[in-house]
């Protein structure tokens, strides 16, 4: 996740030069969820957001506004919008306390990653 942020997003917003961060927080990605299909956790949407803070103070002058939009699983969407709150706030993030690796399916290959990045990268000229 990180790799993709620092690699794909920070460039892109770079480019860009925004005067404003606007976020369309949807939570139905968290591995709980069941509408999503990805492997976020409530320590992913932490960091989602530690790094979107900092971009915007970064870019915009701290200018940025998150939209809740989707998330289907109660316990983790509330969990990880007060994890998102937490990080915005600059507080410390509590998600170990919600985050259970068991949950989660095995992660795709670092090579598959790698290879999925250096196509974006390709494709926008980054």
């Amino acid at each position: 996740m990180r790799s993709v942020f620092d690699e794909v997003i920070v460039p892109c917003a770079q480019r860009f030069k925004p005067d404003i961060i606007l976020v369309s927080a949807g939570y139905d990605g968290h591995v709980l969820d069941p509408l999503g299909d990805l492997q976020f956790t409530t320590g992913t949407y932490y960091k989602l957001a530690s790094n979107i803070k900092q971009l915007a103070k970064d870019l915009c002058g701290g200018r940025c506004v998150f939209f809740l939009e989707g998330g289907y699983n109660l316990d983790s969407l509330a969990n990880s919008v007060a994890e998102s709150f937490r990080a915005l706030l600059g507080e410390k993030s509590s998600a170990s306390e919600f985050d259970n690796p068991a949950i989660l399916a095995a992660e795709p290959s670092a090579k598959v990653i790698k290879k999925a990045i250096r196509s974006v990268k390709s494709i926008h000229s980054l």
